[in-house]
């Protein structure tokens, strides 16, 4: 599943600065194609078509004048604050970021304490249906949906809206959708075309030259392992050989991880933080993400913190119907993929400037790695990496 784990902390944290090393140097449905004629700017969406009662909801938006938005990450503030004031002159966000698991903990204390101060909630899917959701302090958001341009299904990948929730009522709308390639190599020491499928990691070759992200701790890997724990040609015993025979190397340092990796100790990663690999590759270190879809097994894709939802009894139930409405927009969505780099599941807005490799392709079926069917308890991959490494006598 999703997890609260922020891309940019690791940034914050110095991933790409100095650091004496290699890093101081420098299956369902097919996606809709995006193409170069989708709006090249936000203002595409002004005038896009809305329904009659959009003039009167903006106005009683402004009339409320504030929304409060809990999300998980301040630095993503300029798409969910700065923007949407830039579209609503009047209406001001107050924005509250903090760790999903926090801000859920937030609300319900709140609400215990019959205060009622939060409007929209934007944050990876599992924390509304895992917590917030079951404590009934969500509201259904489909009846808040009104923009033509949101409801449509063509608008989106697969041609569908992707929700996070396995059921009705449906609260928590998945909005990002970033492929989330699981293996990355080096460039100067592997050939990326020989992977076939991921049973290939288990080729004796690459035994004691794998990096891998230590999977029983939340953060990178959470969704392509679900996803490759639940599939039917992968499953558990892909992961349990994996850590099993390969004599991995496991670790929580990305920065060490992606380190390793350019200098050649590890030919391969495997649930490394893709952006963060990326962001490596884009410095000039030679490391790189084996492309998804010429595994045969197929791919996932990753909601990261992008999900909305509608809180209940909102204190500003209009602005907070407005909002949802906006940030779903192509004007919301182009404002989210240019402060984050990352995937909207939309497809008709541009796809310039995104992390390499992260922008699903036409004519590809890709599961959802956020949705509810792989919300799998951590405790699952705490016990099997366990008794793998246990077999293997480590």
């Amino acid at each position: 599943m999703s997890t609260d784990w922020s891309r940019r902390k690791l940034l914050r944290g110095g991933l790409l600065a100095a650091s004496g090393t290699l890093l101081a140097g420098c299956q369902p449905a097919v996606g809709t194609p995006a193409t170069n004629s989708a709006p090249s700017s936000a203002s595409a969406t002004t005038t896009a078509a809305k329904p009659s009662e959009w003039d009167q909801l903006v106005d009683a938006a402004k009339r409320e004048g504030v929304v409060s938005v809990y999300a998980t990450d301040s630095v993503n503030r300029p798409a969910l604050v700065g923007a949407f004031e830039r579209a609503f002159p009047g209406i001001r966000v107050e924005g509250t970021f903090a760790p999903g698991s926090q801000q859920a903990q937030r609300i319900i204390t709140e609400r215990q304490a019959n205060k009622y101060l939060v409007d929209i909630l934007v944050a990876g899917p599992a924390t509304a249906f895992n917590v917030l959701k079951p404590a009934g302090v969500l509201a259904p958001l489909p009846p808040a949906l009104i923009l033509p341009e949101v409801l449509q299904s063509s608008s989106w990948l697969q041609n569908k809206l992707h929700w996070g929730d396995g059921a009705e009522p449906y609260t928590a709308l998945m909005f990002q959708g970033s492929l989330q390639s699981p293996v990355a190599y080096n460039t100067q020491m592997v050939d990326p075309s020989q992977f076939k499928s991921y049973w290939d990691l288990l080729d004796p070759r690459w035994r004691g030259k794998i990096v891998a992200t230590d999977i029983r701790r939340p953060g990178p890997g959470a969704v392509p392992v679900r996803w490759m724990y639940l599939h039917k040609e992968l499953g558990p015993d892909f992961l349990d050989r994996l850590f099993s025979e390969q004599a991995v190397t496991l670790s929580l340092d990305q920065r060490q991880m992606i380190d390793w990796l350019a200098q050649g100790r590890f030919p391969l990663g495997v649930f490394l933080f893709y952006t963060e690999v990326s962001l490596a590759a884009e410095q000039g270190l030679p490391v790189g993400l084996v492309p998804n879809e010429q595994f045969k097994q197929g791919a996932v894709i990753g909601p990261g913190g992008g999900a909305v939802s509608l809180v209940d009894r909102a204190p500003h139930p209009s602005a907070a119907r407005l909002y949802a409405n906006w940030l779903l927009s192509r004007e919301g969505q182009i404002e989210w993929q240019k402060t984050t780099r990352e995937n909207s599941l939309r497809v008709d807005i541009p796809k310039d400037g995104l992390y390499e490799g992260s922008t699903p392709k036409p004519g590809f079926g890709y599961a959802s790695g956020g949705a509810e069917e792989f919300n799998i308890p951590g405790q699952v991959f705490e016990e099997l990496v366990g008794r793998a490494l246990e077999k293997a006598k480590r």
